[in-house]
Formats: structure tokens, C-alpha cells, sequence
């Protein structure tokens, strides 16, 4: 392991961007060339980029000078991007860290938002996931149909990028679209489009809590390190990313560990950044269903197991799960002792749901538990006639019926 060129520190840092990359050249310059044009005091940042075993160009960006301090650690093999992240969490010097995917391209004022909020909370985590934005800034012969057809449609009207669209559906290969001219006039944005998630999240999540998340209580799921910030402290106190292999609930372990231990979560609609398209691996999804268990099986909360409600086959939305938890919480709070069997069966189901995701199972005969049917079904009885808890007792009958 070797750690390369660093700029000698003439004062102390505020903010430390730690960026894994894996064969991501030169998506990756395009991003250290968004963070050159931050209206922050640039002095006051490194940029840790974690190279985790790269076979293209990207120890070449040792030999580009920035007004950041630079670091890029160089992996002799692949570690995964959670090992990647820790690596760069312990050569970081800064009160603040932001973790960034390294094709994320971030707006101009991108780490003065993030600086303000932690100047005014110590125990903050700040999310940018809900407003990632898909940008095309290279073409790949590998793209999906969709994504072709996509890029086509958004270069249609720009004369300067459709000349290189045109030439890429002539002979298809590896094009760069955008330049660092481009990302300091911040005409990358002309090749962007807002993607279904952003307005999934503006609907169902910004419209019931607005950015600060205000009687969210599934948080942690937004800790997605694409694009997000916690003080170095309070990584320190819950710990290093859980290694999980492959793709996918690493960053989301992280989030809950912090939720847990009191941060609190908060957004910003100016929080824009920029995806840049790739390839998508098919192993992924799989991967993510097998790390998700994994993360469930660590705690086997249903504060945290509740997000299963999202994998059903006529899944919950995030905004319905929440208030499914709420009602939940509720209940534990007012009766502690009672409606033993309904918690009992509730968690079994909800862990069940995991495990049979894991194994691509499914998702079936979730009651069949050993609980005495008949207190079951008294307790359920006692608790319609509360009347306050119809979305817990909607899902619970959705589930058992499954």
C-alpha cells in the first residue's frame, strides 16, 4: 500500500473528501475538476482519492496539480469500496468528512452547504442522495439501449455534443463528451437529466418531511455514500464501514449506527450533483440483496428491518413504511407489556422477508411461526377496536396473507 503525493499542510483542514475510485478514469478527473471550482477556501480541503486496484489511467492524476491538498492511495489489488472508505478515513485530517462517488460531479457551492451545516451541529449527517442527477459525460459501446436512446434524446438541440453523439453511432467507442471547461462554465449540465429516484424522493419523502427530514424515522437509509457528510467525530464514535463484500447496505450499516447513536439527518434542495453514466454490472442486484441480510442479521431490529416493506411484491413506499413504524413504536411505547404475540409475529415476518430476498425465494408464508394463534388473533381483535393503529394492522394482514 502505497500513499502518493501529498501537499504539505500549512494549516489545519476542515473538510476531508474521500472518494474510492475503481477504473474510473477519467470520470474521476471530471469530479477532482468540480471540487477545483468550489467558492470554498480550497486551502482549508483535501481530497483523498483511494485508487482500489485501477488498471486504467488513474495513476496518471498524481501528475495533475490542484489548489486542494491531494492524496491518492494507491490499492495493489481491489478491496472493495467499504475497505477503500476506511483506508481514507484514517489518513483523513478533517473535521468533516464528505464521501463522494468518483464520477460525481458537484455544483459550485457544494462544500459551502456542507460546511454550514456542520458548523451548526456537531452530530449532523447531511445527505445529497435525493438530488443526484444522471449526466452523460462519456459514451461506452456497452451502454444499455436506454441509456443510448436517453443521451441521443438530450443532445438532440446541442449541435456541439450531437457531432460527437452522431460519431459514436457511427463507430461505436469509448468518447469523452466533456472537458474541464465545460464543468467550470458548468455546461456539464446540459447533458443531464433528473432521474425517476429524484422525483420519487421529491413525492413521497421532501413532500411528507421537506428536507430536513422532520418525523422521518427510517433516516439512515439516505446515508448513500455517493453523496454525503458526517463530522470526523462522530465516525469515530460508531466505528469503521462494516467490509461487506461486493455491492450495495454497507453505507446504509453505517447510517443506522449513526442514527442509533443520536445524528441527525438533514438534506438541502441546493444539494444537486451529478451522476455520471456507466455501465451497470449485472452481479449487483444480487449482490445487494445478500448484503442487505447481512445487515439485518446484525441487529434484527424493526426499526431497521421495517425497510423489507419496500422488497414485497406490492412493496410499501418509504413514506407508508415510515408511518407503519411510527404506529409500531407507538405501540411498543404505550403498551410495553401487551400484544406480546403480534410483536413476536411482526419481527419473525419482517426478518423472513430478508432471508427469503437473500436467496431469490419467494416472498411467501411469512406467518408460519410458533405462536399461539388464538392470543394472535384476540390481540388483534383488542387492537382494532383502539382505532389509532391502521396502518400497522393494514401491513400485518397484508404480510400474513402473503
Amino acid at each position: 500500500m502505497k500513499i502518493r503525493k501529498e501537499k504539505p499542510l500549512e494549516q489545519d483542514i476542515e473538510i476531508s473528501i474521500i472518494i474510492p475510485t475503481y477504473n474510473k478514469y477519467p470520470q474521476n478527473l471530471l469530479t477532482l475538476y468540480s471540487i477545483e471550482n468550489q467558492q470554498f477556501d480550497l486551502s482549508k480541503v483535501e481530497v483523498i482519492m483511494i485508487d482500489d486496484g485501477s488498471t486504467d489511467q488513474t495513476r496518471t492524476l498524481i501528475s495533475h496539480t490542484f489548489p486542494f491538498h491531494f492524496k491518492l492511495i494507491r490499492s495493489g489489488h481491489n478491496i472493495g469500496r467499504p475497505a477503500a472508505r476506511n483506508l481514507g478515513i484514517k489518513n483523513a485530517k478533517g473535521k468533516i468528512l464528505i464521501f463522494l462517488d468518483a464520477e460525481i460531479i458537484v455544483q459550485p457551492d457544494f462544500l459551502t452547504i456542507h460546511h454550514h451545516y456542520h458548523s451548526k451541529h456537531s452530530n449532523m449527517v447531511v445527505t445529497g442522495v435525493m438530488t443526484i442527477r444522471r449526466l452523460y459525460s462519456i459514451l461506452y459501446p456497452d451502454f444499455s439501449e436506454s441509456q443510448l436512446q436517453e443521451c441521443r434524446g438530450i443532445t438532440r438541440a446541442l449541435p456541439e455534443f450531437k457531432a460527437k453523439v452522431d460519431a459514436f453511432d457511427k463507430k461505436p467507442q469509448k468518447l469523452l463528451l466533456l472537458n474541464k471547461h465545460h464543468i467550470f462554465s458548468e455546461k456539464y449540465k446540459r447533458l443531464s437529466t433528473i432521474t425517476p429516484y429524484e422525483k420519487f424522493y421529491n413525492r413521497v419523502i421532501i413532500a411528507n418531511y421537506g428536507y430536513e427530514l422532520k418525523g422521518y424515522k427510517i433516516p439512515w437509509q439516505m446515508f448513500g455514500t455517493g453523496h454525503v457528510s458526517v463530522s470526523k467525530g462522530a465516525i469515530e464514535q460508531v466505528g469503521l464501514f462494516s467490509e461487506y463484500p461486493g455491492y450495495g447496505w454497507d453505507d446504509c450499516e453505517m447510517g443506522y449506527r449513526l442514527y442509533k447513536n443520536g445524528a441527525v439527518f438533514t438534506s438541502d434542495e441546493r444539494l444537486i450533483s451529478y451522476h455520471q453514466e456507466h455501465p451497470i454490472a449485472k452481479t449487483i442486484r444480487d449482490e445487494s440483496k445478500e448484503n442487505y441480510f447481512r445487515f439485518q442479521e446484525t441487529y434484527k431490529e424493526v426499526d431497521q428491518m421495517i425497510i423489507s416493506l419496500t422488497f414485497l411484491p406490492k412493496p410499501f413506499n418509504l413514506h407508508k413504511t415510515n408511518q407503519i413504524l411510527v404506529n409500531y413504536q407507538d405501540l411498543c411505547i404505550r403498551y410495553p407489556d401487551a400484544y406480546k404475540s403480534i410483536k413476536q409475529c411482526f419481527h419473525g415476518m419482517l426478518r423472513e422477508i430478508g432471508r427469503l430476498k437473500s436467496k431469490n425465494e419467494p416472498i411467501t408464508s411469512l406467518s408460519k411461526q410458533k405462536i399461539d394463534k388464538n392470543a394472535l388473533f384476540n390481540e388483534i381483535q383488542q387492537l382494532r377496536k383502539l382505532r389509532r393503529y391502521q396502518s400497522f394492522l393494514e401491513c400485518f394482514k397484508y404480510l400474513g396473507n402473503l
